[in-house]
């Protein structure tokens, strides 16, 4: 039975699709790729597997629509191991570099976004369910996404997160989570291993011909194989989504974090070679953490009133509190973000003559409060700073399109971006400031498609980023930094076969004014300033597929060439803290379901610069992993992860620096000795 029609909602959308129809004209269902609100007939019917296969699916082919470069990355990929961690998550995705600092903390980099970061994440917009989880002035936290609550992955690299108005360098990665139509309906997880790492992960699905629903219960903590590394998070999550009617449906989501992490910082090069184990020492003595807390809900209105034309509307709002004690003294935060974002998409033409408009408007806001004291032994000691934030981002962008042939389709976008930074310092009130921000980029793209198995394409796009409050830092001898934008060129070819999936992609980003820590030709240091005129190029590099029978390859390589241009007091120097080369692979062996035997590989081959004088650098490495794994059968399965096997002693990533002068320093963070992981999986057929 149908649930009864609710008149003022349906009125206009009636209307709407009155407009709408005499807007684009006939639709044309048979060329329709974004799939349907489904009736409860057919809803009710469904397993969810077949419905998870077919989401699954369904934003394969919405991603393929792209003229630049996209993957979607299932969530099978990486929770048949270890999966405690975003780097866990996005080690294989195409183009990401992903690398673990210690315990949950982690670099997240595209092409090159956020270079210079050390804490927290710039240049990548997060979202989760196509709803953000930046903070509205860019930054992001990784403690906020839980990978085992998550179906897929969607990854935009560079301009290419257009559709959802994310603006920056890196583009845009979307956490997709299951539903009451794509989950079991219980799924239970253990695991354990080296330093104490424990975790429980458990799932609930439910689901009726009108309304579904998911739960999502998590903790997950780790002693930590260094001094001062260990972390504990406690994660709930879940949704509800009722079918008005069947072409109206409204989704809930709710999420609580509870995150503790203590930071070891990183070492000297002279503390590294001796133990790599110790914690930097004042981080020890300070007890430096981050501890952090999060809270958020959502809602989500989609209606779909035929198979070619979807309207999506989402409000959301986020409060986190953090407490994070540093060597230089402890900053407390409580931050709010709301939200609304509105997205139409719309396709018409014929069967093999693609018209497609994507169009939509995002506004965020944020108010927040930060309170900085001296470092008492980890507690909060005299009062040094009280600062009141407040940032907006209103983004309206635009993309059309248009079939040529069959096989060729070119596309044309279009986003505006409004942002404003406004710190009111209570201290001193002369360091405060409000600044605004406001660009336009542009986007032109070519998709050609000679057969149903591969694509090539072609841009040219421009990006826009507004830097957040840890990069708008008063200086009395500085201006305030401006926003970074950047000019990219992309050429790529992707294509999917019974037995092979490949994603290459090559590009050329000239970036205007990006955001460094640097110093002037006396050495002096400027603090974040815009640099001149730098190139970020490189090739990103994915395949996977079966050897021959019983034999499966995963690979992933990343060459990243990111240089000034020309710059004064820098010249052609490599830009710091990304590695030249990168290479991740696994073969897999599996003569039975019970077993696979795949071994892994993570390869850094050359140095990496620590400064940006390319003064001082970290050494390469390889690192040799091991993972088993099998299914048992009746919804049982089970793995053992076994990483660094040889105990190789090498730095996962390094801080970085404007001009070292050749000398050591705390610059670099160890990576975990040989560690081996074992978890048992369950659920319901």
């Amino acid at each position: 039975m149908r649930p009864p029609s609710l008149t003022l909602s349906l009125a206009p959308a009636g209307l709407l699709a009155s407009v709408a129809s005499a807007f684009i004209g006939p639709v044309a269902h048979a060329q329709t790729t974004q799939g349907t609100l489904e009736p409860v007939e057919v809803r009710a019917a469904r397993s969810t597997d077949a419905q998870a296969a077919e989401t699954l699916e369904q934003a394969r082919q919405d991603l393929a629509r792209r003229a630049g470069a996209t993957a979607v990355v299932d969530a099978a990929s990486f929770t048949d191991r270890r999966a405690a961690t975003a780097v866990d998550a996005l080690s294989f995705a195409p183009g990401v570099l992903a690398q673990t600092r210690h315990g949950q903390d982690a670099r997240l980099s595209i092409r090159g976004s956020g270079i210079q970061r050390g804490f927290l994440m710039r240049g990548i917009w997060l979202y989760q369910d196509g709803i953000p989880l930046n903070h509205t002035d860019g930054s992001a936290d990784f403690q906020s996404v839980d990978p085992l609550a998550t179906q897929y992955v969607e990854v935009w690299r560079g301009a290419n997160a257009l559709e959802y108005g994310a603006n920056g360098l890196g583009g845009a990665v979307n956490f997709v989570s299951p539903t009451g139509l794509t989950a079991p309906t219980a799924a239970l997880r253990v695991q354990g291993g080296s330093f104490g790492q424990r975790q429980a992960h458990a799932n609930l699905a439910a689901r009726s011909s009108v309304v579904d629903g998911f739960l999502s219960v998590s903790r997950s903590e780790q002693d930590g194989w260094r001094q001062q590394s260990g972390y504990r998070a406690n994660r709930v999550s879940g949704n509800v989504g009722v079918l008005l009617s069947d072409s109206l449906e409204l989704r809930g989501f709710v999420s609580y974090v509870d995150s503790s992490m203590q930071m070891p910082g990183s070492l000297t090069r002279a503390a590294f070679d001796a133990d790599p184990r110790q914690a930097a020492p004042n981080n020890v003595a300070l007890k430096a953490t981050n501890d952090f807390t999060q809270t958020r809900g959502a809602l989500r209105l989609t209606w779909q009133p035929n198979a070619d034309v979807r309207w999506t509307t989402s409000l959301y709002g986020a409060d986190r509190d953090r407490f994070h004690a540093m060597t230089m003294g402890i900053l407390q935060q409580g931050m709010r973000d709301s939200g609304l974002d509105s997205r139409l998409t719309a396709e018409f033409g014929t069967a093999t003559l693609t018209r497609r408009l994507v169009a939509g408007v995002s506004f965020a806001r944020l108010s927040g409060d930060e309170w900085r004291y001296t470092n008492v032994a980890g507690s909060a000691g005299a009062p040094t700073g009280r600062t009141q934030l407040k940032a907006r981002q209103n983004t309206a962008y635009a993309e059309y399109t248009h079939g040529l042939t069959e096989r060729w389709a070119v596309q044309a976008g279009v986003q505006a971006v409004q942002a404003r930074r406004d710190l009111g310092n209570l201290m001193a009130p002369a360091a405060s400031y409000d600044a605004r921000f406001s660009g336009t980029s542009p986007k032109l793209g070519v998709l050609y498609t000679p057969s149903a198995q591969s694509q090539w394409f072609a841009n040219v796009s421009g990006s826009y980023e507004a830097p957040p409050f840890g990069e708008l830092v008063y200086s009395p001898t500085q201006p305030l930094a401006r926003a970074q934008g950047a000019t990219t060129v992309e050429l790529g070819w992707r294509g999917r076969t019974d037995h092979w999936n490949w994603d290459v992609a090559l590009y050329r980003s000239r970036v205007r004014r990006e955001l460094l820590s640097l110093t002037d030709a006396t050495g002096a240091a400027l603090g974040t300033v815009n640099a001149g005129r730098t190139i970020h190029q490189g090739l990103e590099l994915a395949a996977n597929g079966k050897l021959a029978a019983h034999w499966a390859l995963r690979a992933q390589y990343l060459y990243n060439n990111f240089r000034f241009d020309n710059d004064p007091v820098y010249g052609k120097r490599r830009l710091a803290g990304i590695p030249p080369h990168l290479l991740r692979a696994e073969l897999q062996w599996q003569p039975t379901p019970a077993i696979a035997v795949v071994p892994g590989v993570e390869w850094q081959p050359s140095r990496t610069w620590v400064d940006h004088a390319n003064t001082v650098a970290a050494k390469g490495f390889a690192v040799l992993n091991l993972t088993l794994k099998g299914d048992l059968g009746a919804g049982w399965s089970w793995f053992v992860d076994a990483r660094n096997l040889t105990n190789r002693r090498y730095a996962a990533t390094t801080a970085v620096q404007a001009n070292a002068r050749g000398m050591d320093g705390a610059y670099y963070f160890p990576g975990d000795a040989r560690a081996v992981y074992v978890g048992l999986n369950w659920r319901t057929r």
